[in-house]
């Protein structure tokens, strides 16, 4: 049976390298098409107002923003010794804020940071993330943007 007690911990650890990585910060924070030349600040005031450690955002918002969600599916028992799932980051945003100073778009600039990140990364389960998949999002008629997955292991 597949035990889960690295769950939290492991969920802690993808929002903690976020919460550590400044330009994505800026690329949630700050609405201006130059994201990456804006003040610094403290990313911990983005946890549960634009990057959320589950795969669904609590209410609605007048405010435009761009967002990240996380979810831990798909896990499952691999020969009783370890288990195995996906990491799935999807990153929105609305529509009038996608252009960005940089020659790509705004999902597309947070998604290639997160793959710097997360593709190949050890310390999530055991050996290293590896690429799953990628596809377009539409949350509404409003908010778009791509979803990527990593598949993990982790030994019980």
């Amino acid at each position: 049976m597949a035990r889960f007690e690295n769950l939290a911990r492991d969920k802690a650890t993808v929002i903690d390298k976020i919460l550590a990585c400044n330009d994505i910060m800026k690329a949630l924070n700050y609405n201006e098409t130059n994201f990456l030349d804006q003040p610094e600040f403290d990313p911990a005031i983005l946890l549960f107002d634009r990057l959320f450690p589950h795969r669904f955002i609590p209410g609605t918002s007048e405010k435009k923003k761009t967002y990240i969600t996380i979810s831990f599916g798909k896990y499952r028992a691999i020969k009783n010794s370890f288990k195995g799932g996906l990491i799935t980051f999807s990153v929105f945003t609305h529509q009038d804020l996608f252009r960005t100073d940089y020659g790509i778009l705004r999902t597309d600039f947070i998604i290639t940071k997160l793959d710097e990140i997360f593709n190949e990364a050890e310390g999530l389960g055991v050996g290293k993330a590896e690429f799953y998949d990628m596809d377009a999002l539409s949350v509404n008629t409003d908010y778009h943007g791509s979803y990527i997955s990593y598949k993990v292991c982790d030994f019980n």
